[in-house]
């Protein structure tokens, strides 16, 4: 006789149950968990088998046994078959435990219902452990999956930051946060030849949905660049291909254009996106005039509207998505594009990565701890123009080479040489007024900058003395007979220049005077 058989039946369904638990406990499988049952749960009411049914929402169960369980939620014994119900933790019916014939011909007692109805509730402990930790496996993948689709995602997009020599007629920073672990805005640019091409998208919803689209509109829209020189058409291209492949609740607003770096024209076309900022040289910031086209992959064909407008030295355009203007504070606040303008007039004369900067600094001084709600992307190009070849002279210490010095500002626009060459006179006659026994040479340097005529007047030999600063008052409001003698020759230096500075270091002076061209 075996040991299992010496024991009294209350024994051996004790020593069965333990068996099944200590199964059930190493189990994160449901499959697995199921088999343990089916094969160590039968000793415990000494029965020939035991099954469970697995219950899925909204199953429809064939009439016996089974449905009047389901039904009464409750143990049903019918002497030849006894079955429980699974609860889980929270109430909810998980399915069936089975046991069918006793294996001594005899019929399913009282007790034999009670340690069915045990087995049941440890059989659900072990259910809905492997469920969460199935879950749990998955959501890890699923995590894992979204940093990969994410790092992907981001791959795709060109260098945020450009590093361009010091002489390329345009500099560019383009930043994007998604809410998300991946996102549906997006930014594309690429110089070709002596044109950027660059474009700016926000794709309709969140998650990996837009995600994939996003993907699809960047490419299309690079892959398309290559062969339209019209922003307009490139827009058209991309419209046709999206609707195609996207469906009718996806679409994509954008703004996509060429600006040539010869001679600043920027022609653009707008698919229903935000209007752009252009940033001018002079401080001033303005909305770009756009006439708003329709969104990406709304319709199959749409003629898309192009514009244009010009950029000089010195000029930015600032793009952004709506998560920008709509981010919202903990007050449900909007930051709005009236606090976007804000902070862009605070960037005058700005590379574009510190526009950059401060618009992501006020955006998220204004939110502060609240969670971002949707996708950021932002880019900012800022047109340099070509610099000129400069031109430079040294002459000697003496008013007589004032021709010569003068003589740097030919060939500049008479609009510009005249106040040049004034400028020119009146320091240059200063300088050696001021410094009759200075040592070596004078240096008179002469740039195209941005749009500025930039002199560099340097004396090597010298000590400080600012011809601004340091020169006298000028009362113009006084009549001539009253006023002391000199300082009108810089008052009118100061007039007609944009901009002058002075520095004075080991005995060098330099002066820099800055005229605009426009």
């Amino acid at each position: 006789m075996t040991e299992t058989a010496a024991r009294t039946d209350p024994a051996r369904a004790l020593y069965a149950l333990l068996e099944l638990s200590k199964a059930l406990s190493s189990e994160v499988d449901v499959d697995a968990l199921v088999a343990a049952v089916e094969e160590k749960a039968s000793p415990i009411v000494d029965a020939e088998t035991t099954s469970i049914v697995l219950l899925e929402p909204e199953q429809q169960i064939d009439p016996g046994v089974i449905a009047n369980v389901v039904r009464s939620r409750s143990t049903v014994n019918t002497g030849s078959i006894l079955a429980s119900p699974i609860f889980s933790s929270k109430g909810d019916l998980l399915g069936v435990l089975q046991s069918v014939n006793k294996t001594n011909g005899k019929r399913f007692t009282a007790d034999d219902e009670s340690l069915l109805t045990a087995v049941a509730s440890h059989v659900a402990v072990a259910i809905e452990r492997a469920r969460f930790t199935a879950l749990s496996m998955e959501n890890e993948r699923f995590e894992a999956g979204l940093k990969l689709a994410s790092e992907i995602q981001m791959r795709m997009l060109p260098t945020a930051a450009v590093n361009l020599s010091a002489d390329a007629p345009y500099e560019m920073h383009a930043r994007i946060r998604p809410a998300k672990m991946v996102g549906g805005d997006l930014y594309d640019f690429a110089p070709k030849g002596n044109r950027l091409y660059f474009c700016i998208g926000d794709v309709s919803g969140k998650g990996i949905g837009a995600a994939l689209v996003m993907a699809l509109t960047k490419t299309l829209f690079r892959a398309n660049a290559a062969y339209y020189a019209d922003a307009a058409k490139l827009m058209e291209a991309v419209n046709a291909r999206l609707y195609e492949e996207t469906g009718p609740t996806m679409f994509v607003t954008a703004f996509c254009g060429f600006l040539d770096l010869n001679d600043g024209i920027l022609r653009f076309s707008n698919a229903g996106h935000d209007r752009p900022f252009l940033l001018r040289s002079n401080g001033s910031v303005e909305v770009l005039e756009s006439k708003p086209g329709l969104a990406l992959g709304v319709m199959p064909k749409f003629k898309y509207p192009l514009q244009q407008t010009t950029l000089a030295p010195g000029d930015a355009l600032f793009l952004y998505t709506d998560g920008v203007t709509e981010a919202t504070n903990a007050d449900e606040q909007l930051f709005t594009i009236d606090r976007l303008e804000q902070t862009l007039q605070t960037c005058s004369g700005e590379s574009a990565t510190r526009v950059l900067e401060q618009a992501i600094e006020a955006v998220d001084g204004f939110v502060q701890q609240a969670p971002q709600a949707d996708d950021i992307a932002m880019m900012c190009i800022r047109y340099r123009g070509h610099r000129r070849p400069g031109r430079a002279l040294n002459v000697e210490r003496d008013i007589n080479r004032l021709s010569e010095v003068m003589s740097i500002a030919e060939g500049l626009d008479p609009s510009v040489r005249f106040p040049v060459e004034l400028a020119l006179e009146e320091i240059f006659t200063n300088v050696v007024k001021h410094n009759r026994e200075g040592k070596g040479e004078i240096r008179i340097e002469l740039a195209i900058v941005e749009g500025d005529v930039v002199v560099t007047i340097t004396d090597f030999d010298a000590p400080r003395f600012d011809p601004v600063l340091d020169g006298p008052e000028v009362d113009t409001h006084q009549p001539l007979e009253m006023r002391k003698e000199g300082g009108l020759g810089v008052h009118l230096v100061k007039k007609m220049m944009d901009r002058i500075e002075y520095s004075h270091h080991n005995r060098t002076s330099t002066i820099t005077l800055h005229k605009r061209m426009n």
